[in-house]
């Protein structure tokens, strides 16, 4: 169907309808000029074959058009109006033969006037075919294209180009002609690539959009889209499919945008108490202060390493922390109060982590911070690529995906490291190739404890606690500003050739360097009262610190704690259990006048004796079982859940079971003075 153009005058000005594929004008002369007030604006000006090709390009930002009435419809009224204030046209007419006919001949019109004329080769048959499928940016490359020293057209294409294409915190928004699509959620697998695409007339109006979730390498998902979008913009399906090819190549080269290190001014009112604190006689004296003024009772040994792992993260090899305890003793409480004390722009904490979600993350977001995860369960599948990072200082990861054309490519990840982690859990048993990385803390669980935090508790609604509520801004603010002022400098340790580890197995290898790295964190934290010392390597200087005496004392009281405990072959909640129920099989054997191994019990006798749930108790059970502290009792009928215990209470007195014998300080001082006394003097 042939449809028709018609041309009138009106206010000396020639308006045009486009009802069709071909221009076919009324019978009639031509007069005036559409947009002439483009031309005081611009020297250079586009020439479209028709008025409905010229309200396109306006309406794509191009503001300096003017149309012809058809391949020979350049007229008088526009070589008089471009006499003298037009230097260059560029001749945007169709791209059938007609229309390089009709190019050709208005470029000999104007070059007699003196214009410099420019043609641009369109790739489709017009300018509105053209725009149904390409970008401004497209056009402006096809403008340069007719003359590679231009510059720009137009200072509104500059405004639309900055929000055709908009790079945002979770994605992107783009623009194609009238199809706006705003793209979030980028999930990228070995063989997926899903996003959330939100496409409209306008994204930010209450237009009809669809909104939906698609695997944009699946080749089903893209030719569904595309027809709900067809049916949406009453376009081609084969059109959006054009969309889609592009908005895959785009979400392929997304990555978020770096953020720029945050540089927080500190106060000088903070600077202060940060110096007071840093410069303190006694700083774990002040820091078990500051910790109880946030709320959190007792654990001395627990708030001293969990503060000293955060504070590690920079340095070169930091501690890592898992908080062991069952439900509802607080674990959570002490990983909050410690994370509470370091800036925010230092720490990224999740409740959970996917199984690649590390290795997709911006190459420098983890370095030098602590990545804290509420629950070891959150890691899931991603245990392998934080125990990556924690050992090997950064991950990799080679994913496969297709490109625009289908075809399969591989794409490198990588993520940098070193990092702290920090983790909680109600388990039991950790894999051993995650716990052996960690130090672990466990929580006191005792009835003491729970009536020290009772009273806690009754004192926050005192006035004494208002009071001690409202200083605890105070005491994140200065230990911020601790945190900030720490210079990452080198610690060195010259007692190193004199201390000693227990070497009867594998694990202590790693224990041995856990027990080094709160040796350097002990120091790093002092720093402020120690000399820095600088050494030459390879013509760079470096700074450090050296160890104290006094750091290994006090790195030894805290290893024999927390490192102790990777000796015991149960964990801290089991051998609580296992004590209890010694001392309950002991009462009974006392009652009944029986040995300790004639007492069979159930789980509803431990409950009644200890208070703890079921939940509680068949979980620590069963590692007593496994170990052989207790039996199970047995019968005709098969295994029934009543027990027998094994265990005879065999180091019961002993508060340090799993003492480690590290060197002291004042074996090292021996050690020395012998070493002083055997050189030679003269």
């Amino acid at each position: 169907m042939i449809q028709m153009e018609q041309s009138s005058t009106f206010n000396g000005e020639t308006s045009t309808r486009k009802t069709g594929s071909a221009t076919l004008y009324l019978a009639g002369s031509r007069a005036g000029l559409v947009n002439r007030q483009a031309v005081p604006r611009s020297a250079s000006i586009i020439l479209t074959e028709s008025i409905i090709d010229a309200v396109t390009l306006y309406d794509q930002g191009f503001t300096n058009v003017i149309p012809a009435y058809g391949v020979n419809g350049v007229t008088e009224d526009h070589l008089v109006l471009f006499n003298n204030a037009v230097t260059e046209v560029y001749l945007c007419f169709d791209s059938d033969q007609a229309g390089k006919n009709g190019a050709t001949q208005a470029a000999a019109q104007l070059r007699k006037k003196g214009i410099t004329v420019y043609t641009v080769e369109l790739p489709d048959k017009d300018i509105t075919i053209y725009f149904n499928r390409h970008t401004p940016e497209e056009f402006e490359q096809l403008l340069k294209d007719a003359n590679p020293g231009s510059v720009e057209q137009s200072d509104s294409l500059n405004k639309r180009k900055q929000t055709l294409y908009q790079q945002e915190e979770h994605g992107f928004t783009v623009g194609y002609a009238k199809r706006h699509y705003q793209v979030k959620g980028i999930q990228r697998g070995d063989t997926q690539l899903k996003a959330t695409i939100k496409v409209s007339e306008d994204i930010s109006s209450s237009k009809p959009f669809e909104l939906t979730t698609i695997d944009l390498y699946s080749s089903r998902s893209r030719h569904w889209f595309a027809k709900l979008c067809a049916d949406l913009f009453q376009e081609p399906e084969a059109l959006i499919k054009e969309d889609l090819a592009k908005l895959l190549q785009l979400v392929e080269q997304w990555r978020p945008e770096k953020k720029e290190q945050q540089h927080t001014e500190i106060s000088t009112g903070d600077k202060e108490l940060a110096l007071s604190f840093l410069k303190s006689d006694d700083i774990f004296a002040a820091l078990l202060t500051d910790f109880d003024t946030l709320g959190v009772t007792g654990e001395k040994i627990n708030k001293l390493v969990g503060y000293l792992a955060a504070t590690s993260r920079k340095l070169a090899e930091p501690l890592s922390v898992l908080i062991q305890s069952r439900s509802a003793a607080g674990k959570s409480t002490l990983q909050d109060a410690i994370v509470s004390l370091i800036p925010d722009e230092e720490y990224i904490k999740y409740t959970r982590v996917t199984d690649q979600a590390l290795f997709y993350k911006e190459e420098d977001s983890l370095v030098h911070k602590i990545l804290a995860i509420e629950e070891a369960e959150g890691m899931g599948g991603a245990a392998y690529s934080i125990r990556t990072i924690q050992s090997a200082k950064k991950i990799t990861v080679a994913a496969t995906g297709k490109d625009a054309n289908g075809r399969m490519k591989t794409e490198e990840y990588t993520v940098n490291g070193p990092v702290c982690v920090m983790i909680t859990t109600t388990a039991t048993e950790i894999d051993q190739e995650t716990a052996s990385r960690f130090i672990f803390l466990t929580i006191d669980e005792s009835a003491a404890m729970t009536g020290a935090i009772h009273q806690r508790q009754r004192e926050a609604e005192t006035l004494a606690g208002l009071i001690r509520e409202k200083k605890q801004h105070t005491v994140t603010r200065k230990h911020h500003a601790v945190q900030r002022m720490l210079k990452p400098l080198a610690v060195v340790n010259p007692y190193a050739e004199y201390l000693s580890y227990p070497s009867h197995s594998l694990r202590a290898r790693r224990d041995h360097k856990k027990y080094l790295g709160l040796i350097r964190a002990v120091a790093f934290l002092h720093q402020y009262q120690r000399e820095i010392k600088t050494v030459e390597v390879d013509g760079t200087p470096v700074e450090y610190i050296e160890v104290t005496l006094t750091d290994i004392e006090t790195a030894n009281r805290l290893a024999n704690v927390v490192l102790g405990q990777s000796m015991d072959e149960l964990v801290k909640p089991s051998r609580t259990l296992l004590s209890l129920i010694y001392a309950m099989v002991q009462e009974q054997a006392e009652q009944n006048n029986a040995p300790i191994d004639e007492i069979f019990f159930t789980r509803r006798m431990i409950r009644e004796y200890t208070g703890w749930s079921d939940w509680q108790i068949r979980a620590h059970i069963k590692q007593l079982e496994e170990m052989e502290y207790i039996g199970v009792r047995t019968s005709s009928r098969g295994k029934e859940y009543s027990y027998i215990l094994n265990y005879q209470g065999q180091g019961e007195e002993h508060q340090e079971r799993c003492y480690l014998n590290l060197t002291s300080v004042e074996q090292i001082t021996t050690l020395m003075n012998r070493e002083d006394e055997a050189l030679p003097r003269g």
